[in-house]
């Protein structure tokens, strides 16, 4: 029984060893976010597009998320443009709403396309120096 235990013990520490070994630096104390010089920035995007009558909604939605998709793969480009030396898109999120407005009186129908944008990044040097 206790041989059981103390393998099942010796297990679990080996499986979550290499977890707490990422948080730690090389002189043993825990890591805070950013201290590897990284830092995670997010993109909210909303794109409202009207809805063709005489087209399949399927189709309209699925070029809406296309949309989104290009502006999402050029998005670390703007990053490295403006504040970053290096950046990894790490996630992408979407959500797609259709909706009928003719019933409401409205001007017609839309598509909404909202997501957001996961990158980690590491800012250029000259972003954390004093202008001279």
């Amino acid at each position: 029984m206790y041989l059981k235990a103390a393998l099942l013990v010796a297990m679990l520490s080996g499986a979550i060893a290499p977890a707490f070994s990422q948080y730690v630096d090389e002189n043993g104390r825990p890591r805070r976010p950013g201290d590897d010089g990284l830092a995670r920035v997010q993109s909210s995007i909303t794109m409202t597009l009207p809805v063709k009558d005489d087209e399949d909604m399927a189709v309209q939605q699925q070029a809406g998320i296309r949309s989104f998709y290009k502006i999402a793969s050029g998005s670390c480009a703007m990053v490295l443009e403006a504040i970053a030396d290096s950046c990894e898109i790490t996630s992408v999120t979407t959500n797609v709403n259709a909706r009928d407005r003719h019933n409401n009186g409205g001007a017609g129908s839309q598509i909404t396309v909202t997501g957001q944008i996961g990158m980690k990044v590491k800012f250029k040097a000259s972003l954390g120096k004093p202008a001279p």
